[in-house]
């Protein structure tokens, strides 16, 4: 038995080696391929390719990086269907893996899309193209599985691998996660998150070091701290940090996110599952999206073709399990410094609004459900392939 995974960004890749670590367990024979990132790599899975920093996020940022990926789209989809596995399994990465669905189905390949994209501006029924017997859904969210259930797919839900995930972190006390950080005891400190797409964190990561430069003109007390994915090396933000980091004390930790989460006294957030991780891990937080001039300009797009994307939100996703912008967030044009910096450094100097939304970012907690979510799956994909 052969078992493709096609991950695209740092949250499909920790999903997916998750999943995998329990096939192995399950199925050690079988063989496991994809594309992905370092994480799914040390699953034991043979990849043909990296591929999460260079992902994007919005469509000109995937124009940006188009060139790349869609060699690499055409490459695997060749291989692919020369070749094809028993299994297809993609994760999010949705540009990519919506056009690998239908041609791969057709060919008989089982295709379980786990974590499928949000669909932002889709009608349901401009989603039925990838209704097929051989092509099952698991949404981990209540918008993706409504949709999908409108456009007639077979949709099966199994829960959220971050219950699992990130169980063992929650445990581990702030002060534990800062030794493990190599972040000092006696100072307060703001992390960074940019983002796990190098596009986005060319687009971002100035105005969250610039925000940061304000906060330590406030409080030159205060400690910065960049996250970044296990894939990323630290002279790709390079010029970056030497441009607008250069005058704040600040470290940088790849591979170390949730660590450094657990050990922030405040996230600045980026787009993406890392708000839902910093939620999770209970860090106050602020989210950033759609930064990027193009980015921006592709809000107005959409609302000229009908979708008014201001009314989708909110955006991030705790905000959007919970119903409710508990975790403050600025889109597009709203997300200047000022703004940012106004808004991060009430949150640093109130404890009782910090300590409001680490209560209501203990609800979402049990709003995700029950662990084992991948070993479900893993469980399902054997059982489906052996019929």
């Amino acid at each position: 038995m052969r078992v493709f995974f096609s991950v695209g960004d740092a949250s499909g890749d920790l999903y997916a080696a998750a999943v995998v670590h329990h096939l192995q367990r399950l199925r050690p024979r079988w063989r496991y391929e994809g594309i992905g990132g370092v994480r799914l790599l040390r699953a034991g899975t043979h990849l043909w390719g990296i591929t999460p920093a260079f992902s994007a996020f919005g469509a000109w940022s995937a124009l940006r990086t188009g060139v790349t990926l869609w060699a690499l789209l055409q490459r695997t989809r060749r291989r692919l269907l020369a070749d094809p596995p028993t299994l297809f399994v993609p994760v999010d990465f949705g540009a990519f893996n919506r056009r690998l669905l239908t041609p791969l189905a057709a060919r008989g390949v089982r295709v379980f899309y786990f974590v499928p994209p949000s669909f932002w501006g889709e009608l349901p029924e401009r989603l039925r193209r990838y209704v097929h017997p051989n092509i099952v859904f698991a949404p981990i969210y209540a918008w993706q599985r409504e949709k999908l259930l409108q456009a007639g797919a077979q949709v099966l839900e199994f829960g959220h691998p971050l219950v699992d995930i990130l169980a063992p972190m929650r445990a581990l006390p702030p002060h534990e996660a800062r030794q493990r950080c190599k972040l000092p005891d006696d100072r307060r400190v703001v992390s960074l998150f940019p983002g796990s797409r190098l596009m986005t964190v060319r687009e971002n990561l100035p105005i969250l070091l610039q925000v940061s430069h304000q906060l330590w003109r406030c409080d030159p007390t205060l400690q910065f701290a960049l996250g970044l994915p296990p894939e990323w090396r630290s002279d790709w933000v390079a010029p970056l940090l030497a441009r607008w980091g250069n005058r704040i004390p600040l470290s940088v930790h790849i591979g170390q996110s949730h660590e450094l989460l657990r050990a922030s006294d405040l996230a600045l957030l980026v787009a993406g599952t890392v708000t839902l991780e910093a939620a999770c891990l209970q860090t106050p937080s602020i989210a950033v999206f759609w930064t990027g001039f193009l980015n921006r300009l592709q809000v107005h797009w959409l609302r000229w073709r009908g979708v008014n994307v201001m009314e989708l939100g909110p955006f991030a996703l705790p905000n959007r399990i919970l119903g409710d912008t508990v975790m403050p967030e600025f889109i597009g044009w709203a997300a200047s410094v000022e703004r940012l910096a106004a808004t991060a450094w009430q949150l640093l100097t109130d404890e009782a609004h910090r300590e409001q939304m680490r209560q209501r970012f203990a609800d979402l907690w049990q709003r995700l459900g029950e662990p084992g979510a991948c070993f479900r799956v893993a469980k399902f994909l054997v059982q489906w392939a052996e019929q």
